[in-house]
Order: C-alpha cells, then sequence, then structure tokens
C-alpha cells in the first residue's frame, strides 16, 4: 500500500497493479529515459515505436484503464485525478510504451474537454484516447517561442472557412500526426486577436518538415501552413479565446510532462554506488530532490481537483528538468572516458543528455518558468513588458 492511499485508492492501485502484471512485463532496471521526448527516437525506430504505443493504448482503452480521469462519454473511466496518477506510477515499472502519444493526451486532450463544444468532444477524443488518431501542438514559430503571444501566423475568414496561413516549428511527431491544434492571429491585438484551430493536417497546403538534431533524431518538425482551409466548427473557443486555449494547454503540459526523474536516479545508483564520495554525495542531493518533487506533483494532482491546473506545475517542471541535466551529467562522469561517446553502456546516457536540453526549452524555457514563479507563486513584481 502507498503511504498517501485511502483504502478506496489501495484497492484501485492492487486493481491496477493486477491488470498491469497479466498484460506486461515488468522492467528489469529503470529506465536511463523515462520520455520518449528524451530518448528522441533515431528515424528509422519512429515507426515501430508509435505503432507499439499505438497497441498499448488501445489495450488500455478497450479494458477500461484510458483516460482514468476522462468523462466515460468520451472514452474515459470518470475516475478521479489521484487514480490516474495511481495508475501512471504502477504502469511506470513495467516495459510498455507511456507517453508516445502525450502531445494528444496530455496536452490537446484536456484543452478539448474543457473549452471544445459537445460535438467536438464526441468527434475527436475517444479516437485520441484509444490512440487511433495523433495528435500535435502548433503553437511555436521562428520568431515566436518564449514571447508566443507576438505570433504571426494569420487565419482570415472566408464564408463558412477560416484560411490559414504562417510557419509553426519545434512541433513534436508533426509528421505522424493526424490532427493539429494551431493558434493563429485573426487580429491585431496581442492577446485578444488570438483564435485557436483544429486543423486536419492531411489538408492541402499542410507541409511538415522534419528537424534533424544533434542526437540525430528528427522528431520535431517545422509545419509551413500556405492557404489551409478549416471549417468554423473545427474552431476552438470563441474568437479571440485563442490565448485561453494556450494557457489551458500550458497548465496541463506541466503537468503531463512530468517525468518520473526517481526512476532516472535510481538508474544512476549502480554507476556511482562504488564511486568516489563526491559522486555518491551528488547522487544522495538528486535522489532527496525528486522525492520532493514526487510531493510537490501530488499537491499539484490534488489543486487538478478544483479544475485547471496552477502555475506551480511551472515549479515541477523547472526543477525536474534541471534534475534530469545533473543527473545525466553525473552519469556520464561516472563513466570517465567511456562517457565521451555514444557507444556501449555509455550510449544511453549520451543520447538522454543530448535529449533532455529540449525539454528545458518547450513548454517554456527556463526563464519564462522562473517569471511564473516569481510572479504567480511568490508575488514579486512584475517584470517590465
Amino acid at each position: 500500500m502507498h503511504p498517501v492511499d485511502s483504502p478506496e485508492e489501495a484497492a484501485f492501485r492492487a486493481e491496477a497493479r493486477r491488470w498491469l502484471e497479466q498484460n506486461a512485463s515488468r522492467r528489469s532496471r529503470p529506465p536511463v529515459a523515462p520520455s520518449a521526448i528524451v530518448a528522441e527516437w533515431k528515424p528509422e525506430e519512429e515507426e515501430a515505436r508509435l505503432a507499439e504505443a499505438r497497441r498499448w493504448q488501445a489495450t488500455k482503452f478497450d479494458a477500461g484503464w484510458a483516460g482514468i480521469a476522462w468523462p466515460t462519454e468520451y472514452g474515459g473511466r470518470g475516475g478521479t485525478i489521484y487514480q490516474q496518477h495511481v495508475f501512471d506510477e504502477e504502469e511506470a515499472a513495467f516495459d510498455v510504451p507511456r507517453d508516445a502519444l502525450v502531445v494528444g493526451l496530455g496536452w490537446c486532450g484536456p484543452a478539448i474537454l474543457h473549452l471544445g463544444t459537445p460535438e467536438q468532444r464526441r468527434r475527436f477524443l475517444p479516437p485520441m484516447l484509444r490512440g487511433d488518431e495523433m495528435w500535435c501542438q502548433l503553437f511555436s514559430e521562428p520568431g515566436s517561442g518564449s514571447d508566443l503571444a507576438s505570433l504571426a501566423t494569420k487565419a482570415h475568414r472566408d464564408g463558412a472557412d477560416w484560411v490559414l496561413e504562417g510557419e509553426k516549428t519545434w512541433s513534436t511527431f508533426a509528421h505522424h500526426a493526424d490532427w493539429g491544434l494551431c493558434i493563429a492571429r485573426h487580429g491585431p491585438d496581442r492577446h485578444r486577436g488570438l483564435t485557436a484551430f483544429l486543423v486536419d493536417m492531411n489538408s492541402p497546403g499542410v507541409v511538415v518538415t522534419p528537424i534533424r538534431q544533434m542526437t540525430g533524431a528528427a522528431n520535431f518538425n517545422q509545419v509551413y501552413l500556405d492557404g489551409v482551409r478549416v471549417p468554423d466548427r473545427l474552431r476552438l473557443g470563441e474568437i479571440g479565446d485563442g490565448w485561453r486555449v494556450v494557457i489551458t494547454t500550458f497548465m496541463y503540459e506541466r503537468v503531463a510532462a512530468y517525468l518520473p526523474v526517481r526512476q532516472v536516479v535510481e538508474a544512476a545508483r549502480p554507476l556511482v554506488s562504488t564511486s568516489h564520495p563526491s559522486r555518491r554525495a551528488r547522487w544522495t542531493r538528486a535522489f532527496i530532490t525528486a522525492r520532493v518533487l514526487e510531493l510537490l506533483r501530488l499537491r499539484q494532482i490534488t489543486a487538478l481537483h478544483d479544475g485547471v491546473p496552477g502555475p506551480h506545475g511551472s515549479l515541477i517542471k523547472l526543477a525536474g528538468t534541471l534534475l534530469l541535466d545533473q543527473v545525466y551529467d553525473l552519469g556520464l562522469d561516472a563513466f570517465g572516458p567511456a562517457g565521451m561517446v555514444a557507444t556501449g553502456g555509455a550510449g544511453e546516457w549520451v543520447d538522454a543528455f543530448l535529449g533532455t536540453p529540449g525539454l528545458r526549452i518547450g513548454g517554456g524555457t527556463d526563464q519564462i518558468q522562473r517569471n511564473i514563479i516569481a510572479e504567480r507563486i511568490l508575488g514579486l513584481p512584475r517584470d517590465p513588458r
């Protein structure tokens, strides 16, 4: 029994564990990269890995273990946020694909659930939840990353449709996505001039170009929107509601992007167990930090019962990604000269070390997270705008 479980939650945990034992294999060791986003699959791996992720998602959906906190009318289980957390904790011990579909399930899905029409929810949530349709996020642009409100992609009304013109970047798995959640500018006002759209990625005028990263992976993309027509019924929220969609999505992204960092810390334990005392001390500090983050995560989950998550997700994201940096640096340090090359036992540590900086940019840079923490949690004066 988990120390914070109620009797009902303990029974749910036992039921989830039994189902996972029957349908998956336990990991033989903690994963070095706890996320598909950190691992950054090579192009030749993507098709097989994504197919595996979709099969596992369908298995969970068909058995009633997908979208545990989502309403039953949209394919969910109708449970609680904490039950979802319990299942995630248990699932992390098994060798299954966990988060390749996180952009849809963790970011776009909650935005549609909160802000979409009943028709949009019925149309998009069940196939998203089963893994039948994959989603991407079309937010960042070459000139608008951290300052997303300055985005330049245009949307103009043409009868019953909207026409989108512009360029998006750093869109994870957009080259595999069926649908994208896009923010575009319909008017000059910085925030109220933004509107959100659900874009069919197979529409004429959508061109997706993968971006090769230093890891050799290419799961980020440039997405060009050249006269892409979107029916008004696929507008998410009201006209001018785009910034609310952005904030809602980011809040959930910072919760959904939480990584089981203690697993990574545990993966580093064998590397430092017989190492120099200074490395063991660094590992101990990392272990304590990971435990504190788990407790902060529980606080955030409790807050979710009241609706959209608050700014504490920024604290978890900032501390978690900084911790990953420290643990991967520690791991490579323990390998010594072998940590300089991506081969042998050090290979997966090198890949994770190179993939982690992307986490410190996606969903808002470290600097953005610090501003949010300062202004919205600590109540410090705002930066000059």
